[in-house]
């Protein structure tokens, strides 16, 4: 899903002006050419990392060109979905564990009055109990609401403003409400577990996720109330 809206910016960032070519300069055509290098690497994370050397390239020497700017952001926030964001969450999980559980504990004692925590782990029987493995994180989804908000602002056209980082803002609270929701849905019993968190029910929080990224900005972009265009 991530990777679409990428596709879909960049390729509105290469034919938004028509009558302005997007020119490029010999040391553009040789970092992207041993970027392209990464393709050939026997790992699929080589891709991500040439993402980040065309995208940081991009953002340092030729920020005066608002598209290619905008098509090195884009490929910077890719990479860190796919790539560095994953890494970063690996090392700093045990910190972020502790608060996320903190916070589930919190929310879900509102809904269950025999709700237990031991480490990781959280239970309302005595016979059932699920543990929060980094994968399932509700903060696990942020990186790629970053993304699909920064390529729906290339998209429209704005440049980032006090009110697109508040609508980001929003939903990134709305994805991880979405998510710790689906964790207490899956307390209850192994059968509840089995649909929200392999069944219709993941479906339905993905879906629900993707929405709220979205929602937030549209307003925002539809309204023109970001800021001026990025070709002003």
């Amino acid at each position: 899903m991530g990777e679409a809206f990428a596709l879909a910016a960049i390729l509105f960032l290469i034919i938004a002006d028509r009558r302005k070519d997007m020119t490029l300069v010999g040391s553009d055509i040789t970092v992207l050419l041993l970027s392209a290098l990464a393709w050939f690497v026997p790992e699929q994370h080589g891709v991500y990392f040439a993402t980040t050397l065309a995208g940081g390239w991009v953002l340092l020497k030729r920020r005066s060109d608002w598209r290619l700017a905008g098509i090195g952001q884009i490929w910077l926030a890719l990479s860190v979905y796919e790539l560095w964001g994953k890494l970063l969450f690996k090392v700093a999980y045990q910190t972020i564990e502790v608060v996320e559980v903190g916070l589930i504990y919190r929310v879900g004692r509102l809904f269950y009055g025999g709700l237990g925590v031991e480490g990781a782990s959280l239970s309302v029987r005595t016979d059932w109990s699920i543990v929060i493995l980094e994968g399932c994180s509700s903060f696990h989804n942020l990186s790629l609401t970053v993304l699909i908000w920064l390529s729906i602002l290339k998209i429209a056209e704005q440049a980032t403003s006090q009110t697109a980082f508040r609508a980001l803002g929003m939903s990134a609270c709305l994805v991880v409400a979405i998510n710790v929701t689906r964790i207490l849905l899956m307390l209850p019993s192994r059968e509840a577990f089995i649909f929200w968190h392999d069944g219709a029910g993941s479906s339905l929080v993905a879906l629900a996720s993707v929405v709220v990224a979205i929602a937030p900005i549209l307003p925002c972009v539809e309204g023109r109330t970001c800021q001026p265009s990025l070709r002003t």
